[in-house]
């Protein structure tokens, strides 16, 4: 085994194995390189799902276990006596082989009944804003619930992701005799990188936000003065924005390493209601002071202090969050250190060092503010809009409500435009929204009457039903798409009060 301080790496059944010795009650994790950013908006929920009919299929026992999905990865992960985690993993990667089926119907009303969003909902906006409906941005459509896929799907989705070649061992304490991994063998899959929406500086933008939000790029993970820099200003707006001003309760980091040299980190800070313009205000005031001067001595000691009470402190802790750090980057391709190399970096930080790394953060800055909330001027920051709006609508075969409904109700006072180019919509506030056919996701029939709803890479979705546009206008969408965007029709559940169909 190569020994990387207390964190040894083996390889067990073709599986990367990061180990480390530990208490008597060990804990064991299979981490896999797949998350919602490696779905469809057609598939949405599929590996959620996944994991539902894995944990399903196990038997009970006093294990302390469970699995997450999230935007980037999978993990099954349990804690107790070594021959019991051993046989937890076994019986995982047992039912990865052979995937039960048996119970889909069960497990996707019990993620209809869960409705997980898989991350929070401003972090999800923020890198919608960033990569359209694209990788992480597909957090904005939510966590999904693959009502619409078959059997074959679902295992195609297994057979791909979750291989050997696509996995890592985390296991922490004495490593049993005779563990096993049975996991299937596979190609490497290959993780698309979303394309970044094109950006001149910083900009902020209104959605589906829960307070506020900022998001820069970080062009190296493991770059230490940029590591200081968001440290100090999430302390910085804890500070204000809390105790100072009462104005919010909680501020934390989120994080997506899109590529072994782009990671994303939004800064997100819940606010009270009505309070979330002056909030964004105040995040703002904050990055831009911290851009123009650093920040003082004191808050870069303050900072150092605060990672070495946990890298050196932690004990267990400190060794798990190294294990499951080591074993991440490995599926993912990133580079990796321990915490202790992480805090001998961060030793060596000086505050010019934090200034410099936050101006460096500054081009690729997204502020966000809730729909319907103005942060008011912010000096050099320009405005942008989170899906493909457009003032005017392009010229083409028109359609619209009934000239009653429009007279009596503003709600219909709507425009469709369809070209051999485009879908164009209207609302009835007079913004446009264009979506090329090229440009199109999905296209999700009506659950009721004849209808479809198109869904754009852009972020922009458009209905187009028989009751307010008329059949003529669906039947010049219907033309108009290509068979492989149509989303299936969800297949009915069994259980009573579960509905199906994503809104």
């Amino acid at each position: 085994m190569q020994q990387i301080r207390s964190v040894q790496q083996a390889e067990i059944d073709g599986i990367p194995a990061f180990t480390a010795r530990g208490p008597a009650r060990v804990t064991g994790a299979l981490v896999f390189g797949v998350g919602v950013r490696d779905e469809t908006y057609g598939t949405l929920g599929v590996t959620h799902l996944i994991e539902h009919l894995v944990m399903g299929s196990l038997p009970k026992s006093h294990l302390e276990c469970n699995a997450t999905v999230d935007v980037e990865s999978t993990i099954f992960h349990a804690t107790g006596r070594p021959e019991s985690v051993a046989a937890f993993l076994a019986g995982v990667c047992a039912a990865l082989s052979d995937l039960p089926t048996d119970r889909l119907d069960l497990e996707v009303g019990i993620l209809q009944a869960e409705n997980c969003t898989g991350s929070h909902p401003t972090a999800a906006a923020l890198w919608a804003a960033r990569f359209r409906l694209d990788g992480p941005g597909l957090a904005y459509a939510g966590g999904g619930v693959p009502e619409f896929l078959d059997e074959d799907a679902v295992r195609a989705h297994a057979r791909r992701w979750f291989v050997r070649s696509n996995a890592a061992l985390v296991w922490h304490g004495d490593v049993p005799e005779g563990l096993r991994l049975p996991l299937p063998a596979g190609s490497p899959p290959q993780r698309s990188v979303p394309r970044v929406r094109r950006q001149d500086g910083p900009e902020w933008l209104q959605g589906p936000a829960v307070g506020a939000g900022l998001l820069v790029t970080v062009p190296d993970g493991l770059d230490a003065a940029t590591a200081v820099a968001l440290d100090v200003l999430l302390e910085r707006v804890r500070d204000v924005a809390r105790h100072e001003r009462g104005l919010s309760y909680h501020a934390d980091l989120e994080i997506v390493d899109v590529a072994p040299d782009h990671r994303e980190t939004a800064l997100l800070v819940d606010a009270r209601e009505g309070q979330e313009a002056e909030v964004a205000r105040l995040v703002w005031e904050q990055f831009e002071a911290l851009c123009a001067s650093g920040p003082s001595a004191a808050e870069v000691a303050h900072a150092v202090d605060g990672f070495a009470e946990f890298a050196e402190g932690g004990g267990d802790e400190v060794v798990l969050a190294d294990l499951v750090r080591a074993a991440s980057c490995r599926v993912f391709g990133l580079r990796s250190r321990p915490a202790a190399e992480s805090l001998a970096a961060w030793r060596t930080v000086e505050p010019r060092d934090v200034a410099a790394a936050t101006r460096a953060l500054r081009p690729s800055a997204l502020l966000m503010v809730p729909e319907g909330v103005d942060p008011g001027p912010l000096e050099g920051v320009g405005r942008r809009y989170i899906c493909n709006l457009v003032r005017e609508l392009p010229q083409g075969t028109t359609f619209r409500p009934p000239l009653l409904a429009r007279a009596l109700h503003k709600a219909a006072r709507l425009r469709l435009v369809v070209t051999d180019d485009l879908l164009a919509h209207e609302d009835c506030d007079g913004d446009g929204h264009v979506i090329p056919w090229g440009e199109v996701e999905a296209a999700v029939p009506a659950a009721q009457g004849d209808g479809v709803f198109v869904v754009g890479r852009n972020l922009c979705g458009i209905d187009v039903h028989e009751d307010v546009y008329g059949r003529r206008a669906v039947a010049a969408v219907r033309a108009r798409l290509p068979q492989h965007v149509w989303v299936p029709a969800p297949r009915p559940v069994p259980e009573e009060g579960v509905l199906a169909g994503r809104p």
